[in-house]
């Protein structure tokens, strides 16, 4: 069993497991580590219930800071000093017998003087409680994993082949006390692990009631007290609280403390901060302090294996942010993002190449890139592949398009209600693309789509255009159409001062055979469009008020 971040931990049986702990994972399942240690099942410890004795100690405050120390040791040594791990992992039992870490200390130290009976013993201890600390959770915010202290925490990520590169303590309703790890594998994206930190929670708030009592008592109080400490994951909560009250200057030098430890969220952070304060320079070197600032700080995250600050800093290089002479810099940093299935570096990518912007213009790398964006879960992406498909198909190449095209869009539109994933199933179904032609589908798809949105003037001006000017015979639902856009644009003023929805508002007039509506609509959208410099639709809409005069409706190639 190796960890999926997607699929969360799943535990098998409790052999197979502890080899994990000790060797990471094998094809074949090692012998039972309690037997090999000499132990019978009844001789297995009860390991809620010791942590439960252990939050229980009268002095738990005291007990929790001494053994933070110690399993931070236990952190900065199990990689090159084992030998050294022997007497902190006994330090550390002595004050809680059930710590991932004193057991994990102590199975590197056995293994490493060549006691494989210690070995498997502290082994299997250590495949207890994790187990326990999962109990089938998905470790997401929402069900977050157990942990006894933040050491214990990113000692689980450890235990899993990974290192831990950053965190930032979380609060919910059931969760008032929580961490997020973000660990580095091996190979691959960075992994989320989020953890309930009910022990250190009760025990912080027993010491702070005896200093300060029950009315100081806040979220804010707890951190500050770990972030004075050291503690990166309370810097970088401070740090992101004090942007979201806008005091970006304050947020700094505790985001900085973070960075300096290798908190990767403290340099994502700084580097937005950094990225507002050059918006807003008033000189040019001062917004140059700030440009250095965010490419120091995505770098040292990039460096920590950031693909999120490899997508940011590869989209600020192709803006032109560092210079029009270096826009081209950010292709690598997207295609290295996208290596790692950063979906929103695949999606830009696929931008790029259906555009040839910044690239060659190459349709099957553009279908390609959007089609892993859009299996990796991305919404924007499953929308933006059937935009894509329609204007290939409007280009005459008639893409087959993947499979999976209509079932992403039937998801979006099934289970998030998406008005827009309806109107391109609508589309697709219309054209026979990723889908056999279907006009009745189609349309039973273009209704849902307005009535499920019918006060937003895009959705429904597209569907009425559709059904109004499509050149496909039996698409048409004219009357429909003019129903929908003239409810529409009733209510809403914003919509009437636009002169493509006035447009598509005079099209379903003379589908109907009311031209002289059509016409006067028509002049409206055409005064509207000169009024505002709209030199770019005013060809257009003449072209169809010619047409209104004459007694025609508007038919074109639609979707």
């Amino acid at each position: 069993m190796c960890y999926n971040s997607r699929m969360g931990v799943r535990f098998l049986p409790l052999g197979f497991l502890v080899a994990l702990v000790l060797a990471g994972c094998q094809s074949a399942s090692p012998p039972d580590p309690w037997a090999a240690a000499g132990m019978d099942a009844a001789e297995r410890p009860d390991v809620p219930r010791l942590r439960e004795s252990f939050l229980a100690s009268d002095n738990l405050p005291e007990r929790l800071r001494r053994l933070d120390e110690l399993e931070s040791q236990v952190l900065h040594l199990a990689e090159h000093e084992p030998l050294k791990l022997g007497a902190i992992g006994a330090a550390i039992l002595d004050i809680h017998k059930s710590s991932l870490a004193g057991h994990h200390a102590l199975t590197r130290f056995y293994r490493h003087v060549d006691s494989g009976k210690a070995a498997a013993l502290h082994g299997a201890w250590a495949g207890l409680i994790k187990a326990d600390m999962a109990k089938g959770a998905a470790g997401t915010r929402a069900d977050p994993y157990l942990a006894m202290t933040r050491m214990e925490a990113r000692m689980f990520v450890v235990s899993e082949s990974m290192t831990p590169v950053g965190s930032i303590y979380q609060s919910s309703e059931n969760h008032p006390f929580a961490m997020l790890v973000i660990a580095r594998p091996d190979a691959g994206p960075l992994q989320r692990f989020h953890f309930s930190l009910e022990g250190v929670h009760r025990g912080l708030r027993e010491e702070l009631r005896r200093e300060i009592g029950d009315a100081a008592l806040s979220p804010s109080t707890l951190l500050g007290l770990l972030a004075r400490g050291g503690d990166t994951a309370a810097q970088v909560a401070i740090g992101a609280l004090l942007i979201a009250r806008d005091q970006n200057e304050d947020a700094v030098g505790w985001l900085q403390a973070a960075s300096r430890l290798g908190n990767v969220l403290a340099n994502t952070m700084l580097a937005r901060i950094f990225w507002q304060q050059s918006m807003q320079a008033e000189t040019n070197e001062d917004r140059q302090a700030a440009l250095d600032g965010v490419m120091e700080n995505y770098l040292h995250a990039i460096a920590l294996g950031s693909s999120d600050a490899m997508y940011a800093l590869g989209g600020l290089y192709l803006s032109g942010a560092f210079g029009e002479d270096n826009r081209a810099s950010g292709i690598p940093l997207l295609r290295q993002a996208s290596e790692l299935d950063h979906s929103d570096a695949l999606l830009y990518l696929a931008h790029l190449h259906g555009t040839g912007e910044m690239v060659e213009s190459d349709p099957a790398k553009a279908e390609a890139y959007f089609i892993r964006s859009a299996s990796l879960n991305n919404a924007a992406a499953r929308l933006s592949y059937a935009r894509y498909l329609m204007a290939q198909g409007r280009e005459g190449r008639q893409p087959a398009g993947d499979e999976r095209a209509i079932g992403w869009l039937k998801e979006l539109a099934e289970k998030q209600a998406d008005p827009e994933a309806m109107l391109l199933l609508g589309n697709l179904h219309a054209r026979g693309l990723a889908a056999r032609q279907n006009i009745r589908t189609a349309y039973r798809w273009y209704r849902d789509a307005a009535e499920t949105a019918p006060n937003d003037a895009s959705i429904v001006n597209e569907v009425a255009w559709t059904l109004t000017v499509s050149d496909l015979d039996r698409l048409r639902r004219v009357r429909y159409a003019n129903r929908i856009m003239t409810a529409m644009m009733e209510v809403d003023a914003e919509a009437r001062a636009q002169p493509e929805y006035l447009d598509t508002w005079a099209a379903t007039f003379a589908a109907t055979g009311d031209f002289g509506e059509a016409v006067r609509l028509q002049q409206l959208a055409l005064k509207q469009a000169a009024d505002a410099e709209r030199h770019d639709v005013l060809g257009i809409l003449q072209e169809h008020l010619n047409l209104f005069m004459a007694g025609k409706p508007v038919i074109e190639q639609a979707p």
